[in-house]
C-alpha cells in the first residue's frame, strides 16, 4: 500500500510500544521564569503499565519484547525517490536539489550528482548506513541547493526517529520499484 502523507501520521509516530517524554530540568525557585525549551535536557523513551493488583501477577508483563541494555547494529536504506514542490533558491527560479542523509556521525550525500533546476527532482537514490542504536536513532534527511560560488543553501530537511520505527509493529517492508520511468 503507497500512503500519500507521513507515515508518522499514519502509525501514530510509530509509538505503538515506545513513547517519548521530553525530559525537563526543574526550576532552582518558583520565582524562576523562562520558557520549556531552556529546561529541555533530553528524553525518556518507554512505557508505562499499570494493571489493577489482580491482574498483575508475579512476571510483569510488559517485560516480553523489551530489547537489552547494550548496543544493537542495524543496517538502514534510505530510498531517496522525489521531492516536490521545492522552494527556490536560484535567482532564475530553480534550484538545484541534491539530498544529505546523517545518522550520528555518518553523512552520506548526492552532492556529486545533483539536479540542475528543478524544483520537483527525481532522485532515484538509495543510501545505507550502519547504525546503533540507542546511540544513533535520528535520521536526518536534508535537500540542499548546489552553488558554484559560496555555501550550498539549506532548502529544508526532516527528522525521523528509527529506533522507533524498529521496534514498532508497524515494521516497514520496502516496496519500491527496482526501476521506474519519469
Amino acid at each position: 500500500q503507497i500512503y500519500n502523507s507521513e507515515l508518522e501520521n499514519k502509525f501514530d509516530n510509530f509509538e505503538d510500544w515506545l513513547c517519548i517524554f521530553p525530559l525537563h530540568r526543574g526550576k532552582a525557585n518558583e520565582d524562576e521564569d523562562g520558557n520549556e525549551d531552556e529546561h529541555f535536557v533530553g528524553k525518556y523513551k518507554g512505557s508505562f503499565y499499570v494493571y489493577p493488583t489482580e491482574e498483575a501477577g508475579p512476571e510483569p508483563k510488559v517485560s516480553q519484547g523489551v530489547p537489552r541494555n547494550r548496543p544493537i547494529k542495524v543496517l538502514v536504506r534510505v530510498y531517496i525517490v522525489k521531492a516536490t514542490n521545492l522552494s527556490p533558491a536560484d535567482p532564475n527560479g530553480k534550484a538545484d536539489p541534491y539530498v544529505v542523509v546523517t545518522v550520528g556521525q555518518e553523512q552520506k550525500d548526492t552532492k556529486e550528482r545533483y539536479i540542475p533546476k528543478q524544483l520537483n527532482p527525481v532522485f532515484g537514490e538509495v543510501v545505507e548506513l550502519t547504525v546503533s542504536f540507542p546511540m544513533e536513532s535520528e535520521l536526518t534527511v536534508a535537500i540542499f541547493d548546489h552553488d558554484l560560488v559560496g555555501a550550498d543553501d539549506l532548502i529544508g530537511e526532516t527528522k525521523i526517529d528509527l529506533e522507533n520505527r524498529f521496534y514498532s509493529k508497524h515494521r516497514a517492508n520496502c516496496g519500491v520499484a527496482s526501476q521506474y520511468d519519469m
